[in-house]
């Protein structure tokens, strides 16, 4: 049974949840660069296949714990989310306190406990994210989410094919300055954020559409999973196999460019198709556009030479449709009781194909 109201989004507060998203995701661009140039600095280069380990470990069960207790918490009436503020607050700290360490004149003599800040960041990260992406669900009634996700998918996806842009900047800028900018972003946009949610009036809190099913987590975890298997793919090994295919070509760009190119396309493919597949039945979308990908990735691996385009060109609409529909179908899979929690499951199932493959791979 459905109970839903005419409203429309949120639009400050989705624009305040974009932008946490946004800093998030240069804060992640910004530990994948330096990462391993502070752990050879400092002498722990040999740990980087446990902080490996340890990442695939907390991507898979952070966010999902992290949703649990905010539905718990959200369930006895509470309008503020503490897993948010704690993982901001957490992230922003380490951020410095990582750019007081390691900066010329450390401030700080922690440069021991180096891989142990960088577990806690990574905590820290997966603390919030789950719960705040789950309150987009607050901000849009149902007849707009896919249009709306069309949106974030837009601006979440242009940031990702902006990464050798955002690594030259950080370069230019030095570790201790990036980590200082990367604590501001996260502290000032989780701060809006969080204030522009606590002051939502009650009644479009509650113009969404509320299910009065029960949740069907598996419905959530394949749709993480299958849109996490995808981007996995074609992050860690379409540059991989590009790389064979042009073999003889004197190309002088690096290949992983190729998949910026193909995020930023499909960024603004599903920008312009979210509005128009609103009212399509989302499971069957993402279906269908889920073995589109995969027919599409087989047809980019079989076709020699430059005619594997085909399969890029074919890929992109499917990557577009399954991006817009991916966290939509998740969450509407999931009681009232259990938006976060799904959210939570969506955000790790996602991630954790990303995160094994960048083990196989080394």
């Amino acid at each position: 049974m459905i109970k839903e109201q005419t409203v429309k989004p949120q639009w400050p507060l989705i624009w305040s949840l974009v932008a946490l998203n946004t800093a998030i995701i240069i804060s992640w661009i910004a530990y994948h660069n330096y990462q391993p140039v502070l752990l050879s600095r400092f002498g722990f280069l040999e740990l980087e296949p446990l902080l490996g380990y340890s990442k695939l470990l907390v991507m898979g069960t952070v966010p999902a714990l992290a949703g649990y207790f905010a539905d718990r918490l959200r369930k006895k009436g509470s309008r503020k989310l503490p897993m948010l503020t704690a993982g901001v607050g957490i992230a922003a700290l380490i951020f410095m306190t990582v750019a007081a360490t390691i900066s010329p004149q450390a401030l700080l003599p922690l440069q021991g406990f180096l891989p142990v800040m960088i577990v806690l960041w990574l905590i820290s990260m997966n603390l919030f994210y789950a719960p705040a992406l789950a309150t987009l669900e607050e901000f849009v009634p149902a007849a707009h989410f896919t249009a709306v996700m069309g949106v974030y998918i837009l601006t979440n996806d242009m940031a990702f094919a902006l990464e050798p842009a955002i690594i030259l900047l950080v370069d230019f800028l030095g570790a201790p300055l990036t980590f200082i900018a990367g604590g501001v972003l996260i502290g000032v946009s989780g701060f809006m954020f969080q204030k522009f949610y606590s002051k939502m009036d009650q009644a479009d809190a509650e113009a969404i559409a509320v299910s009065d099913n029960k949740s069907s987590f598996h419905m959530v975890l394949l749709s993480g999973a299958g849109l996490g298997f995808i981007l996995a793919f074609l992050i860690n090994v379409f540059p991989v196999i590009l790389k064979t295919k042009l073999q003889g070509l004197e190309i002088n760009v690096p290949l992983e460019l190729s998949v910026s190119v193909v995020l930023a396309i499909t960024a603004l493919f599903a920008f312009f198709i979210a509005k128009k597949i609103g009212g399509y039945d989302r499971p069957r979308l993402f279906l269908i556009s889920f073995f589109g990908s995969l027919l599409s990735l087989f047809v980019f691996y079989l076709l020699p030479n430059l005619f594997s385009i085909f399969g890029v060109l074919l890929l992109i609409p499917s990557l577009a449709i399954l991006s817009v529909t991916g966290f939509p179908l998740a969450i509407s899979n999931a009681s009232g009781n259990d938006k976060m929690f799904a959210a939570g499951l969506f955000v790790a199932a996602m991630e954790i194909p990303d995160n094994a493959l960048e083990i196989i791979m080394g």
